[in-house]
């Protein structure tokens, strides 16, 4: 009796721990390649702006870069699956094409030379506006909506007379970034204007902006729900002509909030008709105060969990920004590594 009482404790304790490996084998995180393959429905990233300029110390303006780096990045990104790049530059009077209007800071056509390679490799265009007075409130000081209006109409004129013709013009990009009607200052003035604008100087080319959302994260105890965010985008496209795409940066609603952001703006968008976009932030945010750091990538397992969790309500995903932090060639920390995981993940897809 007494060694079948200890058999029925050992059968006892090997059963137990039988059931809970395989409890964990059920809900323990899956290795990358299992996390892979479950994503890989998710839509890639097919947009990424090309950045001009000294964004944050960490950038390396691309106006410096040689000829043979900005092509080894245009060759990347067809690896990548990039098919659509966004011009980004123009801050106060300083733009990067040869303007007669305000102060290029190229000593060549750096826009003539992105759209060359760009159609080499199989790529779109954007063109974008300038922040020419914009930027101020970013230094404590007041912007002006009407002169921000005018500059741009006559930017908007010269670079299509620039580059109008381009068979691989896509359309255009309004960079006064807003999440609402009130916290940039009054952005219905550019957003009532510009899109009619831009469709009366070239009916048959896109027009994109690019909102955030009015989350804890940009601002603060005045946050939003993602169903307040939605009513107020609501009311703003009813005034608003003209626009055909609107890519919200993910990264602006907390991390496990995404998906429900994004479901709560699809329908608002879809009865307008306008696109909706995400913009995947590559860099991580703090998910206390909101503030980017962007002196690294985000890891490849992040990343995908972002783009899987706004994929059902997005029609195209762009990215901010792939030359620094997918770029293989990025000094930045991580982006190397993210790129490698990236590229594997596209290779499952078959691209």
């Amino acid at each position: 009796m007494h060694y079948f009482i200890i058999y029925l404790r050992r059968f006892f304790i090997i059963s137990m721990l039988c059931l809970v490996s395989l409890i964990l084998i059920a809900y323990l995180p899956k290795n990358k390649e299992t996390a892979m393959g479950s994503n890989l429905s998710v839509k890639p990233i097919n947009c990424t702006p090309i950045v001009f300029g000294k964004v944050t110390p960490e950038y390396v303006p691309l106006e410096t870069w040689g000829e043979a780096k900005i092509e080894r990045l245009f060759e990347n990104m067809k690896k990548d699956g990039i098919n659509l790049i966004l011009l980004a530059g123009g801050v106060g009077d300083k733009v990067y094409f040869p303007s007669k209007i305000l102060k290029s800071q190229c000593n060549y056509d750096c826009y003539g030379r992105m759209f060359d390679l760009a159609q080499k490799h199989g790529m779109q265009v954007i063109l974008s506006g300038v922040q020419y007075t914009f930027y101020l409130q970013f230094e404590g000081k007041r912007w002006d909506p009407i002169k921000e209006v005018e500059m741009n109409k006559r930017i908007f004129k010269e670079l299509n007379e620039l580059y109008g013709m381009r068979p691989n013009f896509w359309g255009w990009y309004i960079p006064q970034e807003a999440g609402d009607r009130t916290h940039r200052g009054d952005i219905m003035v550019l957003l009532r204007e510009l899109p009619r604008f831009l469709k009366r100087l070239t009916p048959d080319k896109q027009v994109a902006f690019s909102p955030w959302f009015t989350s804890r994260l940009t601002i603060g105890k005045e946050a939003t729900t993602p169903a307040g965010f939605a009513a107020e985008w609501d009311s703003m496209l009813s005034e608003i002509e003209g626009l055909d795409v609107c890519a919200i940066q993910d990264g602006t609603a907390p991390y496990g909030e995404i998906g429900e952001w994004f479901k709560a703006a699809y329908p608002v968008f879809k009865r307008h008709g306008v696109a909706l976009w995400s913009v995947v932030e590559l860099f991580p945010r703090n998910q206390e105060t909101g503030c980017p750091d962007m002196r690294r990538s985000l890891t490849f397992p992040y990343l995908i969990k972002k783009m899987a969790m706004s994929d059902p309500y997005v029609e195209g995903v762009a990215c901010w920004e792939y030359q620094n932090y997918l770029n293989p060639d990025s000094k930045v920390k991580g982006a190397k590594e993210l790129n490698r995981e990236y590229r594997k993940w596209l290779r499952k897809k078959n691209y």
